[in-house]
């Protein structure tokens, strides 16, 4: 009796084993929650537009195109931003002043003047060769997952489902707004020293801290909410 509890045993500890050890497991089995196993992650893809020289300047498309590239650019969290100019143009007076109209262009279009680099590339000596604007952006990554479903019943190994966090990630991806923050945090702006005091000497004389507006915004909201006068 004591030989046949001893194999059963043996038996039943073999298929614990290899339930834990099952290839559906293995992505999950270093996971501690479901988060864990897709994080989320940034990568940085070129974006780039190609503007042909004209000697009348950009046309309406080109203006609509370099517009469009300023608004994706300070999408993407604004870092630097390259106009590029081949090296040998038909016409360098020309190439020049497209140049500068671009230039102009993102720069009424809000992107500031110390963020836009000028280069020249090598154009393999072709008269045809565009100006080209470009500058990097982040996409988030989101995990291919949710195809194949494992027995969910099957509990023994005490691991994280391999499906499990796969929907969060794919929502958060689609929530950030600069996929850049994922890598790293951005940093802080600067203080400003001259609210700081105005702040500290309300607080001192026990006055409200917050801005005028702010006050009048609050009262507004708290007067609605309570009826009005």
């Amino acid at each position: 009796m004591s030989r046949a509890f001893a194999l059963a045993g043996a038996a039943l500890a073999s298929l614990v084993l290899v339930g834990c050890q099952h290839p559906e497991n293995n992505l999950a089995k270093s996971a501690v929650t479901p988060g864990q196993l897709y994080p989320l992650r940034a990568d940085a893809q070129p974006d780039d537009i190609l503007l042909a020289i004209h000697a009348e300047g950009l046309s309406p498309a080109q203006d609509a195109a370099v517009q469009a590239a300023a608004d994706r650019w300070r999408d993407s969290g604004g870092q630097s931003i390259m106009i590029s100019e081949p090296q040998t143009p038909a016409d360098p007076a020309v190439a020049y002043k497209d140049v500068q109209a671009v230039r102009a262009h993102l720069i009424a279009a809000g992107v500031p003047a110390a963020a836009i680099q000028l280069a020249g590339y090598d154009s393999k000596g072709d008269p045809k060769a565009p100006l080209k604007v470009s500058f990097t952006r982040y996409e988030a990554e989101v995990a291919s997952c949710g195809k194949n479903w494992e027995n969910l019943t099957a509990t023994e190994a005490n691991v994280v489902q391999s499906n499990f966090g796969c929907a969060e990630t794919a929502n958060l991806a689609a929530m950030i707004a600069d996929p850049a923050d994922l890598n790293q945090p951005r940093t802080d702006g600067s203080a400003d020293a001259g609210r700081r005091i105005t702040v500290m000497q309300s607080y001192r004389k026990g006055e409200t801290t917050s801005a005028a507006s702010d006050s009048k915004a609050s009262g507004a909201i708290t007067s609605a909410v309570g009826g009005g006068q």
